[in-house]
């Protein structure tokens, strides 16, 4: 098997940390979103920071542009490994870390030349362990606001747990989000997974002891055929395995914070219920065919939950009227 390959030594190490700032950003045959992406991030206004570029696989080895960006630039520490999962090249960035803090970039997306140098400095300024920004989102050449919001808030683990899984003022994805490198001891993405931001990013805010949320728009991330995450806008791309993925994950998110943060242990019930029914809906409109096992199994989980369900605080109107599409199961469990 082809061993990973080092183009750049590791800088010298000053006092245990190299830098303050990690900066793992994972490719594979996506060589012109790619030179964008790390050219973006050699122009931010914030410079004490590595950024290591984990080349997954790309067909033909490491593309030159590429090999041209890293070699003159002593904070690119550019990696060739064998072809991998998103979630590999994601663990094999973090064991090569030495920043205090740590950020994900995606090779297509871009962002704003102040975008580290803000997420830093909001962690830095509130005493936080995991800092979140605003993003924007580029598609069909319009840019659009993506939870964009001018407002400074320090929130405890439950609290920005609570805003995840309310989508409020985040998602899981790791882009916009700014950690503390010790929050992932124990912690990596699972390897056999697609949908691998599910599983840890809830896990992180978790541990974090306060997490600050400003959510000025200054990623932004770009909409395209080829996103790995195109399935979750285009139904047509659903597979019956990506559909049992999301249930796995969810249902391990509500057991995991019911445990870890019991008083918000009914809001992570609603949140993958939720869920359940927003994709029970999207099938049952126009999912594929090959769906339509996965459609009916998840309008019978729905049913044994829809007394709990409908009397839950979180339920929003135009869920209930989603509601209205699950058919009535026997011995609902309330």
């Amino acid at each position: 098997m082809k061993k990973t390959r080092r183009f750049r030594p590791a800088p010298e190490r000053r006092g245990g940390i190299v830098v303050k700032l990690s900066v793992i950003l994972l490719t594979c045959d996506r060589e012109r979103f790619a030179a964008r992406a790390i050219r973006c991030l050699l122009a931010q206004d914030f410079r004490d920071f590595e950024l290591i570029v984990v080349e997954n696989g790309s067909r033909g080895g490491v593309p030159p542009s590429l090999s041209l960006l890293a070699a003159g630039e002593p904070r690119v520490r550019l990696f060739e490994r064998p072809r991998g999962t998103i979630s590999t090249g994601r663990n094999f960035g973090l064991s090569q870390a030495r920043g205090s803090f740590v950020t994900f970039f995606d090779d297509d997306d871009t962002a704003a030349p102040d975008y580290l140098s803000f997420l830093v400095s909001l962690a830095e300024e509130t005493g936080a362990d995991a800092a979140v920004c605003g993003s924007w989102r580029e598609e069909n050449g319009k840019r659009l606001p993506n939870f964009a919001e001018d407002r400074r808030l320090v929130l405890t683990p439950e609290e920005a747990v609570s805003e995840l899984l309310l989508r409020r003022r985040c998602n899981a994805a790791t882009p916009t989000k700014l950690f503390r490198r010790s929050l992932f001891g124990g912690i990596r993405f699972p390897e056999d997974r697609r949908v691998d931001d599910i599983f840890v990013t809830y896990k992180l805010l978790a541990r974090a002891r306060r997490t600050a949320f400003h959510l000025l728009p200054k990623y932004c991330f770009t909409r395209h055929g080829g996103n790995s995450s195109a399935f979750t806008t285009d139904d047509s791309l659903l597979t019956p395995e990506i559909l049992r993925e999301y249930g796995d994950a969810f249902r391990e998110r509500t057991a995991w914070l019911s445990r870890r943060l019991p008083k918000i242990a009914d809001l992570a019930q609603y949140a993958e219920l939720s869920y359940q029914l927003s994709l029970f809906a999207r099938l049952t409109d126009h999912g594929p065919p090959a769906c339509e096992g996965e459609r009916q199994r998840l309008g019978r989980e729905l049913a044994a939950r829809r007394a709990w369900l409908a009397r839950c605080p979180y339920l929003q109107p135009f869920e209930r009227e989603r509601l209205r599409l699950v058919p009535a199961g026997e011995g609902e469990n309330a």
